[in-house]
């Protein structure tokens, strides 16, 4: 706690001097003061997976892994959290990535199976080092497990019907 204290009285000290000086020297000063107290955390993290899947078969989950950051992160790991009614299909939760270079992004993926009929939200989370300090975030989707796909319920849209018509009618000539 006794450096929490140091280091926000250096930065309002930072603050005063930079208001009282009043240039664009002491401004920018300031703003360097900011960056140097607030890290921004450049991980994000993207879930992607189907929205519906069929009862008892496997689907893919992909997490891409986004570093937006100008800095690489290091010794980065996902892991995917699923709820009672998905399961993962021989393969552990947690995942290495490496390095994720500066603006770039890298992908992981898992083999997930839907064995009861529900609405299900997908979590994965990825952290990692960032100049030795540690970094993560977590994305989510949502996956609807159903029964077997049938045929449509619906009738086919009017705009379908005018193209089958016609598919019909230019063929015939």
């Amino acid at each position: 706690m006794p450096n929490l204290k140091k280091n926000l009285s250096i930065f309002l000290l930072a603050v005063f001097l930079a208001a009282a000086a009043g240039s664009h020297v002491a401004a920018a000063s300031f703003l360097d003061i900011i960056r140097a107290f607030v890290t921004i955390n450049p991980l994000a993290v993207e879930v992607l997976a189907p929205s519906e899947v069929e009862l008892n078969r496997v689907f893919k989950v992909e997490a891409r892994a986004l570093n937006k950051g100008e800095v690489k992160i290091e010794k980065a790991a996902g892991e995917i959290f699923l709820p009672a009614g998905l399961s993962l299909l021989g393969e552990n939760a947690v995942k290495e990535i490496g390095v994720i270079p500066g603006k770039k992004e890298k992908k992981i993926s898992w083999s997930v199976k839907g064995e009861r009929v529900g609405n299900y939200i997908v979590s994965v989370s990825i952290s990692g080092e960032l100049n030795g300090s540690a970094v993560s975030a977590q994305g989510n989707t949502l996956v609807v497990v159903q029964e077997e796909f049938g045929p449509p319920q619906h009738p086919v849209n009017l705009f379908q019907r005018f193209f089958n018509i016609f598919q019909i009618w230019y063929f015939q000539q």
